[in-house]
């Protein structure tokens, strides 16, 4: 089943609860993210993502929480060894937002989403068809904020 932000419900569950029905077994209750959690989660991932198409700092700073968090990857030295770079977001963020906004439509695409406790979530992100995105978020007061991305080119 699609969410209407384009991701597919994981079938595990569904499963689990299958095998159980014909194991005679009454399904265990299945625990799944508050709605509210689970829009509060999908928005902040959207700000991220239409924030740095439209370079609009309001909605990157609403996406992140932009003076601790920080984006990291595996990069080549010059001598080709592996290490992991990151970035500050607060350095990072001013430099999305002073270009022009995207001349094409940005799409993203959540691909799983695991909410913990209703205080912390990991959600793998398909950024418009170039990025692989594995971003965690963490509820900071009422919002849920991105405190860390990390992320591979497709």
């Amino acid at each position: 089943m699609k969410s209407p932000y384009g991701y597919t419900i994981a079938g595990a569950a569904l499963g689990l609860a299958l095998l159980s029905l014909l194991a005679g077994q009454a399904a265990p209750a299945l625990a799944a993210p508050a709605t509210s959690d689970h829009d509060a989660v999908t928005a902040a991932v959207f700000d991220y993502l239409d924030g740095q198409g439209e370079a609009s700092l309001e909605r990157l700073e609403r996406a992140f929480a932009s003076e601790t968090a920080q984006m990291l990857t595996v990069a080549e030295n010059e001598d080709g060894t592996p290490y992991v770079r990151v970035w500050n977001m607060a350095d990072v963020l001013p430099r999305w937002a002073s270009g022009d906004p995207a001349q094409t439509p940005r799409t993203g695409k959540i691909l799983s989403m695991n909410v913990v406790d209703g205080r912390l979530a990991t959600v793998v992100f398909d950024s418009n068809g170039r990025f692989f995105d594995i971003l965690t978020l963490a509820k900071v007061g009422d919002r849920w904020k991105i405190i860390n991305k990390a992320f591979v080119r497709q």
